[in-house]
């Protein structure tokens, strides 16, 4: 299938809402979409941007800006770190944001959280959505062509660069919409990558590969990465005699060497938490299991029971679930406009 020029880059169109008269901003004025800084100043400012709108909409939108006396923050000055420029917010530091302490803003005033990644104590936002029965978006990168669309964001270009949006939780675990529209248009886009190029099933592999957790979002959680990747080793030892391979994402600070083709070659299954490597071993034809039910984008096309490692699944329905991935992540305008939140207030209804 041909695209023509309309069908690519800044024309993009968004999955279509089912109410396409609601309202353009975030709620009421008395409907507040609280975003948090995390320290983090790039991610910052363009959270800031993205809730608070080009107009800053101070009627029905707050960037609520953590307070440094009543946080705990171990700053540490990198070597050779310029006098001039600020120091780095710690990734452990533990904020504290008055607004999400203050009774004040409780479910009366407040409509939605709205905060980015893991660190800095973002799970205290996630433990007060809980208790006040306040829904929470979470932002993060994109699932598709995730390298692509860092490197627009690194270069500013943001205008080309999509974010992963989810509703009380880290990323989205069921099929909602099918529509392929988004994905068909992100597949020309980037015609000379075959990221989302879908291959046969592959079966008669040799070895299992493993994708250890992520550091963060198990502290997040309440875990030790270090303690879930033991278990999951140690129970696939239980139902199997194949060889495990453990695959980190990063050696000292830098990424793995070895290419991820590489170790998918006759692989019999991968394993994995909520790595987001498990869908593109999905794509090439690999095999998933998953050791959660909830935290992982793989899951629809997933098993989660261990136990069934030497009898796979082999779903036919990969293309549906990356159209429905597709769907799931957004331009800032979107996110910007209240579209986002629309959207995905409706597939959650």
């Amino acid at each position: 299938m041909k695209l023509g020029k309309d069908y690519i880059g800044k024309n993009m169109q968004p999955p279509k809402l089912k109410d396409v008269g609601s309202e353009q901003v975030f709620g009421k004025p008395k409907n507040f979409a609280l975003a948090f800084q995390t320290g983090k100043g790039h991610n910052d400012a363009l959270l800031q941007r993205m809730i608070l709108g080009k107009q800053l909409r101070k009627e029905n939108a707050l960037y609520c800006i953590y307070d440094e006396y009543k946080s705990t923050i171990n700053f540490v000055k990198p070597e050779g770190w310029p006098p001039s420029r600020r120091i780095p917010t710690p990734p452990d530091a533990h904020l504290y944001w008055p607004h999400l302490e203050s009774e004040e803003w409780g479910r009366s005033k407040v409509s939605s959280y709205w905060f980015w990644g893991f660190m800095r104590n973002t799970k205290r936002i996630v433990e007060v959505a809980e208790q006040k029965k306040i829904d929470w978006f979470f932002i993060d990168h994109a699932y598709l062509y995730h390298q692509r669309h860092s490197m627009f964001e690194k270069y500013g270009d943001f205008r080309n660069c999509l974010f992963r949006v989810c509703k009380n939780n880290y990323v989205i675990n069921k099929i909602t919409d099918t529509n392929d529209h988004r994905y068909l248009e992100l597949k020309a886009r980037f015609a000379k990558d075959d990221e989302l190029e879908i291959l046969n099933w592959k079966k008669g592999g040799k070895h299992i590969v493993v994708f250890p957790p992520s550091w963060w979002l198990c502290k997040n959680l309440g875990m030790r990465a270090e303690d879930v990747l033991q278990d999951t080793i140690d129970e696939l030892k239980k139902h199997t005699d194949r060889e495990i391979r453990v695959r980190v994402k990063k050696i000292n600070g830098a990424y793995n060497p070895v290419p991820l083709q590489k170790d998918l070659k006759d692989c019999h299954a991968v394993v994995s938490y909520q790595s987001s490597a498990a869908a593109k071993a999905i794509i090439k034809g690999v095999p998933s299991f998953t050791i959660t039910d909830k935290y992982s984008a793989a899951i629809p096309m997933s098993q989660t029971d261990l136990s069934k490692i030497e009898t796979p699944i082999y779903p036919d329905n990969r293309y549906e679930w990356l159209c429905n991935l597709a769907n799931h992540q957004f331009y800032a305008n979107e996110i910007q406009s209240g579209y986002a939140e629309r959207y995905l207030n409706e597939q959650d209804a």
